[in-house]
């Protein structure tokens, strides 16, 4: 039963994270950018080398990509240099088109989400994202995801504030633009390490959500087309790293955040803080 109450003393606001939590089942549009990226450059990038650094600024995942061994190896070997700052640079450059158009095309409301939205509405609650995208990526998206039923009340890019996740500027520039403080009235969700490393940087709830985010990296027909224990076994293997990364809450679906509410909500009514 869903009973989270307004009182100023509980949550007052959810900041989301976009890609792998409310749209883009299996955050497959930041993948795909990549994976382009690269091979434009003659070095293919596997979907787990380009996934794990997923919910840094875009440019910070090039640059980490770019110090993974294997593909360090592979860029030298195709371009006989070692990738420099000048590299990144360039690949950024490149890079912010080329997401800019993939990105519209995996703008699906995930499953749960309008649902979702009209529940925190109707308890009062604030809305806002953090992303790793920069503002201009995502232009075209909001409309769509708008659509879909997904409207939150802030936007939040690393270009607005100077620097991306982990840092928690994006999180203090929503709380300040919602006017929403302590921090500890705010709960962050999210699909990946670095978004559970913002919310502890910036002091919120963190809860990270599974299914269909970053870490099982699947979209729901992928996912439905896995043999059951193949299944289970790359949601297991996907919630171990979140939870590695230490979230107050995890969960299978965003579908399941009001549950986390009511517990954190609960927490906050005994003393509790993140």
């Amino acid at each position: 039963m869903d009973t989270t109450t307004n009182a100023p003393s509980g949550v007052r606001a959810v900041i989301f994270d976009i890609s792998g939590t409310v749209l883009d089942f299996g955050s497959r549009g930041p993948l795909v950018a990549f994976q382009e990226l690269f091979a434009r450059h003659g070095v293919p990038v596997t979907a787990e080398e380009a996934r794990r650094p997923m919910g840094a600024h875009k440019k910070d995942h090039i640059r980490e990509v770019l110090a993974d061994a294997g593909v360090a190896r592979r860029w030298k070997a195709a371009h006989h240099t070692t990738a420099d700052e000048a590299t990144v640079e360039k690949l950024y450059a490149e890079f912010v088109p080329l997401q800019t158009e993939v990105v519209v095309r995996h703008a699906d409301v995930i499953p749960g989400v309008p649902e979702l939205m009209k529940s925190l509405r109707g308890r009062g609650l604030k809305v806002a994202n953090t992303t790793g995208f920069v503002r201009n990526m995502i232009a075209g998206l909001i409309p769509l995801a708008a659509q879909g039923g997904y409207t939150p009340d802030l936007w939040v890019c690393p270009d607005d504030v100077g620097q991306g996740r982990p840092a928690p500027w994006m999180i203090f520039h929503a709380a300040k633009h919602l006017g929403v403080y302590p921090m500890s009235a705010i709960v962050k969700v999210g699909d990946t390490p670095a978004d559970i490393e913002e919310a502890r940087a910036a002091g919120t709830w963190s809860v990270a959500v599974v299914h269909h985010g970053n870490e099982v990296g699947l979209s729901a027909d992928e996912l439905a087309a896995l043999a059951p224990a193949e299944r289970t076994a790359r949601i297991q293997s996907a919630r171990a790293r979140l939870l590695a990364a230490g979230p107050h809450y995890i969960i299978d679906t965003i579908a399941d955040l009001p549950g986390s509410i009511d517990l954190i909500n609960g927490r906050l009514a005994r003393g509790d803080r993140p």
